[in-house]
């Protein structure tokens, strides 16, 4: 299957894409090299801006991104790009996001030693909103995986060598906490009444708010994990994708033919929940939407580059691979496109041994990608 021939558009970023979000009908895709661009959904440039480093995470707030860009973090004006303000952090700014509550802004950052291939020191930033004023910042020595919000405090996975939990308070005061497992955490997901964690051992843990259990342990580490209207989805080391129940019960499992770059929760198909499975092979990557609760696929793509980044919303999914290329999937189109190619296989299977019908529809195919292809030119794609 060919994406270009699901997608309701396809756009050039012009370096690898690192970061992708979706908000208020527009894209925004930041890459690897520093360039910020925004589409709206309908397919017009809104605007591009060249921002200092790498573009990490970024989030939409009050007509502004937020987002982190190698060491800095900066606030973009989302009507036309111009950056309102930056502040510059230690090693490199990772995560961020928003403290609705206080209109502040919560960003990790991580100092990597190259010699001996490890992090040697992190700190959590408390940044106003408005002004880009810091209000504080606290060391530690453990790189935090998932930063999230409890009663406006940070809410921080860590890493090795400490593991567990660290929460930090707006003044400062810092707090750590067991979690169900001692092993590093390596991802988290907030979930509709507790946090979930991945850790470096395979093991699931659960916070509710005060305290943690362990809910379940896999037979190898814990890559991404999801939320699912059911329980969990899960990307391990190996390549497989597990979905599980509340109480950790595996629903299904599938093996991707290469390591996993993301799997994330999508659009309802068909009255199902989606998954969107990312991987890498030596040679390019691919792309794997499933129904969540059992599994089956519904569409598998293939790239000749590696994916690089996903974001998915109610009505879009949004695929990025390292050369550069954009993939915005919409719902409605790709349930009509499905259908279609449902139906061409069960002609195809109807005339397989009419050589020269199947020839014509060989020929179909073929001649509706070239008008894709045409139309998204006309585009200015």
């Amino acid at each position: 299957m060919q994406i270009e021939d699901y997608a309701w558009m396809v756009r050039d970023l012009g370096e690898r894409p690192s970061s992708l979000h979706l908000a208020d009908e527009h894209l925004y895709a930041g890459g690897w090299d520093g360039r910020l661009t925004c589409w709206h959904v309908d397919g017009e440039q809104r605007w591009t801006v060249q921002l200092p480093d790498r573009i990490q995470e970024m989030a939409r707030r009050d007509g502004a991104i937020f987002l982190t860009s190698g060491l800095f973090v900066m606030r973009v004006n989302s009507a036309d790009g111009s950056v309102d303000w930056q502040v510059m952090t230690e090693g490199s700014a990772d995560s961020i996001i928003f403290d609705s509550g206080n209109d502040h802004i919560l960003v990790t950052s991580s100092v990597y030693d190259i010699e001996h291939g490890d992090f040697m020191e992190s700190a959590c930033w408390r940044i106003d909103s408005t002004s880009g004023e810091i209000l504080n910042v606290q060391r530690f020595s453990e790189r935090p995986w998932h930063l999230s919000l409890q009663d406006g405090k940070f809410r921080l996975g860590l890493g090795r060598p400490r593991g567990g939990l660290l929460l930090v308070s707006e003044n400062g005061d810092m707090e750590w906490n067991e979690l169900g497992d001692e092993s590093p955490v390596t991802c988290g997901v907030d979930g509709r009444s507790s946090q979930m964690y991945g850790h470096a051992n395979g093991s699931i843990s659960r916070w509710n708010g005060t305290s943690a259990n362990l809910v379940t342990t896999r037979e190898h580490p814990v890559e991404t994990i999801a939320c699912t209207p059911d329980g969990l989805l899960l990307g391990l080391e190996n390549g497989i994708v597990e979905a599980l129940t509340e109480t950790g019960e595996e629903s299904w499992s599938r093996q991707l033919e290469g390591p996993i770059i993301d799997a994330v929760v999508g659009m309802t198909i068909a009255g199902s929940t989606t998954a969107w499975l990312q991987y890498r092979l030596a040679m390019g990557g691919g792309l794997v939407v499933c129904n969540v609760l059992d599994g089956s696929e519904i569409a598998e793509f293939k790239f000749n580059c590696s994916p690089t980044a996903i974001a998915t919303s109610e009505q879009f999914s949004v695929v990025a691979t390292e050369n550069g290329d954009i993939f915005l999937i919409e719902l409605e189109l790709f349930q009509r496109r499905l259908s279609v190619a449902v139906d061409g296989e069960k002609s195809g299977e109807e005339t397989e041994a009419e050589g020269e019908g199947a020839g014509d529809f060989i020929t179909a195919a073929e001649k509706r990608r070239e008008m894709m292809a045409k139309l998204r030119r006309l585009r200015g794609e």
